[in-house]
């Protein structure tokens, strides 16, 4: 039997929304779902240097990340998205067998694209990519897996 994506999606990982400042988005997530500084994830801190900022949090068991470009060069990517000015920018999946996943994708004409146009990223305890758009009719979709490694 044929696999597609479904047959890899574990879950829903996180809803990512584009804002133009993290700190002042933050204060609006914190007013209207009560969530406290000790309930988000900064990455990286504010004193370090980087292209964009995230920032995660859980409401009602759903993570969602903030993106904040920092450079120009990524404000310029994240403003070719349908959500430049800020709101919904992807749902991210956590999948089974990333590689699979592609290879599912491939037989239909989806590739890897957006900010992972060489494909997949593997950060040791997580492999991540981002479908290209103009292969999914402007959807913005990252599949994540998590590596467990044994001990």
């Amino acid at each position: 039997m044929t696999q597609v994506l479904k047959d890899y999606i574990v879950g829903l990982r996180h809803v990512g929304f584009i804002v133009p400042s993290i700190k002042e988005s933050l204060l609006t997530f914190k007013r209207v779902y009560g969530i406290s500084d000790q309930e988000i994830t900064i990455t990286p801190p504010y004193d370090e240097a980087c292209m964009t900022r995230f920032a995660f949090f859980k409401v009602g068991g759903q993570e969602y990340e903030l993106i904040e470009a920092v450079t120009d060069d990524f404000k310029e990517t994240l403003h070719q998205s349908a959500s430049a000015g800020g709101g919904l920018n992807h749902l991210a999946y956590a999948v089974r067998n990333i590689e699979g996943a592609l290879d599912a994708l491939n037989k239909v004409g989806v590739k890897p694209g957006h900010v992972t146009p060489d494909g997949i990223v593997d950060f040791g305890k997580r492999k991540m990519v981002y479908l290209d758009p103009e292969t999914t009719d402007g959807l913005l979709i990252e599949l994540i897996e998590d590596i467990f490694h044994d001990s």
